[in-house]
């Protein structure tokens, strides 16, 4: 059943990350811990990004990050989604907020929505939503100097 105040562009169970969920989300997202808080503080108030938790039962067992940027490449706006996690590793937990992160992107009239994982548990559910991984994608740490002084 669905609250009085809840969106229906948005399904039972999620909605949009809020600043009192920040310290719950730090388990959920990785990177050093004050660039962590740092980064969600100002995700939770750009426009160009979106932040969605899963709740089960009164808790937080999931988000997916989604950031939005127009490409030259690609001919239009596309979606990346920069996180997804979910406690304990539950697979469809995950899928459900890949369909999720999927269906705000089109919503927002993306033409595309890439995803970084190393996680090999995903990789079947990305190919049947019509993933494809057709190029290495290259990234530098640009922390590395900050963590070599430590």
């Amino acid at each position: 059943m669905k609250s009085a105040n809840a969106s229906p562009l948005i399904p039972d169970g999620f909605r949009r990350a809020r600043r009192e969920d920040i310290h719950a989300l730090l388990t959920l997202t990785s990177g050093p811990e004050a660039g962590r808080i740092r980064a969600l503080r100002r995700l939770l108030k750009t426009l160009v990004a979106d932040t969605y938790i899963r709740r089960k039962d009164g808790e937080i067992t999931g988000c997916v990050g989604v950031l939005y940027r127009r490409s030259l490449a690609r001919g239009g706006l596309v979606a990346t989604i920069d996180t997804l996690s979910c406690t304990g590793g539950e697979p469809a937990g995950a899928t459900e907020l890949l369909d999720f992160a999927l269906a705000r992107a089109r919503r927002r009239g993306c033409v595309g929505v890439d995803f970084a994982t190393a996680d090999p548990a995903l990789e079947a559910t990305l190919t049947s939503r019509g993933f494809t991984a057709p190029a290495r994608h290259w990234v530098a740490n640009l922390r590395k100097e900050e963590e070599e002084e430590k």
